[in-house]
């Protein structure tokens, strides 16, 4: 039901006002109704983009920015998608499959960890075709997302 309905109903049903169309309870209900639809589409769409799984623009442009990586190339579903991932990683889990999980909420496909343990080391082998400025972001991430603790090097196979 509109607003304009809504309204006239609930103004009949108190048996005070009669709202028939070319009256003026009718006329300022009716402008009423159009602002209120409005306001109400716009909370509707604010709603729709405030969840991954809803979110059609702006909703994941902005959690993409927060998160790092703004990916207006990929579908809607490869979008949320990767967000999902990313926002499932934390600092808390130094394993293998986050540390898989944070790459791959990079977009990353082709990859490989390479363990040195004894020294608190990690390689990355990136195996995807990236750009230079593909790669910056890469290292940058990589520097933000994986543990202090660990010596990180990041190697773009070629």
């Amino acid at each position: 039901m509109n607003s304009l309905d809504s309204m006239t109903k609930k103004l009949e049903n108190t048996k005070i006002y009669a709202v028939k169309p070319g009256g003026r309870n009718y006329a300022e209900i009716k402008a009423f109704s159009v602002g209120l639809d409005m306001i109400f589409n716009e909370l509707d769409e604010m709603l729709r983009e405030y969840y991954i799984d809803t979110a059609q623009s702006y909703g994941l442009t902005e959690r993409e920015r927060f998160t790092g990586a703004v990916r207006d190339d990929l579908s809607i579903e490869k979008r949320r998608e990767l967000l999902k991932i990313r926002e499932q990683t934390n600092e808390k889990f130094c394993t293998p499959e986050a540390f898989n999980k944070i790459l791959q909420g990079y977009g990353l496909g082709g990859f490989e960890l390479i363990e040195n343990p004894h020294e608190n080391a990690l390689t990355v082998k990136i195996y995807d075709a990236l750009d230079e400025q593909n790669k910056a972001w890469i290292n940058k991430m990589i520097e933000n997302d994986f543990p202090a603790h660990l010596a990180v090097t990041v190697d773009f196979a070629s």
